[in-house]
């Protein structure tokens, strides 16, 4: 069985420099990921990663905020009725 890979943590600039990234576009074109991850010394999938994680937090925390959570009666995806 083949080690298991060792999880990655971020450097403070790396960090920093994807959430700024984030928080102007949530979706990145899969150029800019490549531009970005060359920029930062990380791999195309872990950048990719970055942003479809904090895509899925930044749903998560409004769904906390709103009390409610996914496929729960009150979401937008389940308030459309049979006409």
């Amino acid at each position: 069985m083949a080690p298991k890979k060792q999880r990655l943590v971020f450097t403070d600039l790396q960090r920093r420099t994807l959430i700024a990234i984030f928080k102007e576009n949530k979706r990145p074109s899969k150029e800019m990921q490549i531009t970005i991850s060359q920029q930062l010394g990380l791999e195309l999938n872990t950048v990719s990663n970055f942003f479809m994680n904090a895509r899925r937090r930044c749903v998560d925390r409004w769904h906390d905020e709103h009390g409610t959570s996914p496929g729960q009666p009150g979401t937008s995806a389940n308030t459309f009725s049979k006409a």
